[in-house]
């Protein structure tokens, strides 16, 4: 397994009144709250964030690639966190600019 770091943190609020924060720095952290914490009915993008994480820790991607994908999932779900701690889903556009990073 080859866990790594993210070279931004991502921010995502989870749980029954969005009141867990978890602040996603490591693929392995990531993977975990795909496959065991996700309280939201799965979709495409977190699908595609699992495969993705799983492909870093095989050691096939980089670290990059899960990050754009969990950000992707969180949008999707609307998990994400903007600067203040708020949940916020971005404009479409920003979505599409963190899946091809």
């Amino acid at each position: 397994m080859q866990d790594q770091h993210v070279d931004e943190p991502v921010r995502v609020a989870l749980g029954r009144s969005g009141n867990t924060i978890y602040k996603v720095e490591r693929v392995a952290q990531a993977a975990d709250i795909l496959m065991n914490r996700w309280p939201a009915k799965t979709g495409r993008y977190h699908v595609a964030a699992r495969k993705a994480c799983l492909g870093v820790l095989e050691g096939l991607k980089e670290a990059h690639y899960a990050r754009a994908a969990f950000v992707n999932a969180a949008i999707e779900a609307v998990f994400w966190l903007n600067s203040t701690d708020r949940v916020e889903r971005p404009p479409l556009s920003i979505a599409i600019l963190l899946a091809l990073t």
